[in-house]
């Protein structure tokens, strides 16, 4: 097993992506050297530090402690979320071809306008979510917690970004008037996973893995006057999808990392 790959993966992946094989994450991680960099479009733009949700943000759990059973402890302590109105779903098309879907979820993942509340974002994400019984997605994660996976994979990141910034950060942007833009650069089907699948090691016929990179810029009001900032963002994620449902949904997002790329 390659420890140094499998590392930066328990701690930005969901818990029930902590059981992938090592060979799976390390080409669903593309950018783990920019994970040290707090991504500038999570930050509150006066204060970068702010930018990463950080321990102290979710409590200290015990270093010490297995980060398995730190992950299930704080997946069952979240309260859940309730989908957001069936209309806002992503829908035609998009919702009926996985490159498609990976490219319009992730753009609406990130377009975020912290001047609304948080909760509505987060509805959305619940009602985009799928389950799917694959052994190596929800490895041990328990049938009653799997519902909650996909928004506790965009907002629980231990430390590190998270694809959606803590209330907290979410707050402060709110107060500069902030929002984001975003552009889908690509998206591809890592190597490894239609590898994995082909050799029989995927089971559930409907799931599948995509690696989607964007360009975000966050736009916020600094000294009277509006500035922007822009990141490179990477994210991989693991989606569920015909013959097993109707469309495509977000079952868990697997890494997500951003790099500061400019100002203006």
């Amino acid at each position: 097993m390659n420890c140094r790959a499998f590392r930066p993966f328990l701690i930005a992946a969901s818990v029930a992506l902590l059981l992938v094989a090592a060979g799976i994450v390390v080409a669903l991680s593309r950018a783990d050297d920019s994970r040290s960099s707090p991504p500038e479009t999570a930050a509150s733009p006066k204060a970068q530090t702010s930018a990463t949700p950080t321990l102290s943000d979710r409590g200290s759990p015990n270093a010490d402690r297995d980060p398995l059973a730190s992950e299930l402890d704080r997946l069952r302590g979240a309260v859940p979320v309730a989908p957001g109105p069936l209309g806002l779903r992503i829908a035609g098309e998009a919702s009926q071809q996985p490159d498609l879907y990976a490219a319009e979820f992730v753009r609406r993942l990130l377009t975020q306008d912290y001047r609304t509340p948080r909760a509505e974002h987060l509805a959305w994400v619940q009602s985009e979510s799928a389950q799917t019984s694959e052994p190596l997605v929800v490895g041990l994660v328990p049938k009653e917690l799997r519902g909650q996976l996909a928004v506790h994979s965009v907002t629980d990141a231990v430390g590190q970004a998270s694809a959606v910034p803590s209330e907290h950060v979410w707050t402060g942007l709110g107060l500069q008037d902030a929002f984001t833009t975003v552009q889908i650069d690509g998206v591809e089907e890592p190597m490894a996973w239609s590898t994995a699948v082909s050799s029989g090691r995927i089971s559930d016929p409907g799931i599948t893995g995509r690696q989607v990179s964007a360009t975000v810029n966050l736009h916020y009001i600094k000294g009277g006057r509006r500035v922007s900032s822009t990141s490179s963002v990477a994210m991989t994620l693991n989606l569920q999808g015909p013959p097993t449902r109707a469309s495509w949904g977000f079952v868990t997002a697997v890494t997500y990392s951003s790099l500061a790329a400019g100002a203006s």
